[in-house]
């Protein structure tokens, strides 16, 4: 398995390719890929929660990981998650690992944002679909860098 470093700089580096290939195909006319540009704050909502994802995120939030460590005192919130949760279980299967972080954090975000008296009909649903993808994205790269790596690891 990779470690939490090597993690880290294949999403960034999966981010950056990401974001290459989709300024690359909005600007040149002849590829029509998009019917439209892509709107910048879809994309910097997708970039934005890609990362977070990336270091908060992580499907290794069921140990003590970096991620579940840079939560500081909000670690707590993730203590449940914890126990529900063993490692290589549901948190890294390709469907149940980002469906399962993203509900948790969903419920999390709700719970503050009915708090804090934000109406949800306020936030425009392209940048919720957006920054759920960043996530979900995010999460998905580091489960299959895991399987590749575990795969060549048992080749060699």
């Amino acid at each position: 398995m990779p470690g939490g470093k090597t993690h880290e700089l294949i999403n960034i580096t999966t981010l950056v390719s990401i974001l290459t290939v989709v300024y690359y195909l909005s600007t040149w006319p002849e590829t029509g890929a998009f019917a439209r540009h892509p709107d910048i704050n879809e994309v910097i909502a997708f970039s934005v929660s890609y990362i977070f994802a990336t270091f908060y995120l992580s499907p290794d939030l069921d140990t003590k990981s970096r991620p579940y460590k840079r939560w500081k005192m909000l670690r707590i919130l993730w203590w449940p998650y914890r126990i529900i949760f063993k490692h290589r279980g549901f948190s890294h299967n390709m469907i149940l690992g980002p469906l399962t972080i993203l509900l948790y954090l969903t419920v999390i975000v709700l719970a503050l944002l009915l708090l804090s008296g934000v109406g949800l009909q306020n936030i425009p649903i392209r940048i919720v679909i957006a920054a759920t993808t960043g996530i979900v994205l995010s999460v998905e790269i580091h489960i299959i860098s895991d399987r590749f790596f575990s795969k060549v690891k048992s080749i060699l």
